[in-house]
């Protein structure tokens, strides 16, 4: 389960985006299940915050889809996020990446909401 932070979780999301392919070899499909669970989760929290830290943005906006479309292809069953909203391990993630969240004081989410924006896709 998420252990770590939202800004850190996102942060390690944007790490090893390139190289989840590379560590994933060493773990089983379950866990790599997990941990890209965890990153979506993560992601779609930065999607409900974000907007009344920085605004309606579409760039913002876009940068998450395109984020959350790269991480759903890390599964290892093909999947929509709609599709994942219903798996009950994702659900639990999620909640407990809200949970994270408001452990994370505003400036913190604010600083990972402009890193999302200043993403090159």
């Amino acid at each position: 389960m998420i252990t770590r932070s939202l800004t850190r979780t996102i942060s390690i999301a944007f790490i090893t985006l390139c190289t989840h392919t590379a560590f994933a070899e060493g773990l089983t499909t379950q866990e790599a299940d997990l941990l890209a669970k965890e990153d979506i989760a993560a992601t779609q929290v930065l999607a409900e915050v974000c907007p009344s830290l920085i605004g309606n943005n579409a760039t913002f906006q876009s940068k998450i889809d395109t984020l959350t479309q790269t991480l759903l292809k890390d599964l290892s069953k093909t999947t929509t996020l709609d599709q994942l909203k219903q798996d009950p391990e994702y659900q639990s993630v999620f909640k407990e990446a809200q949970a994270n969240a408001k452990e994370v004081d505003q400036a913190e989410h604010k600083a990972v909401c402009n890193d999302v924006l200043e993403l090159k896709h």
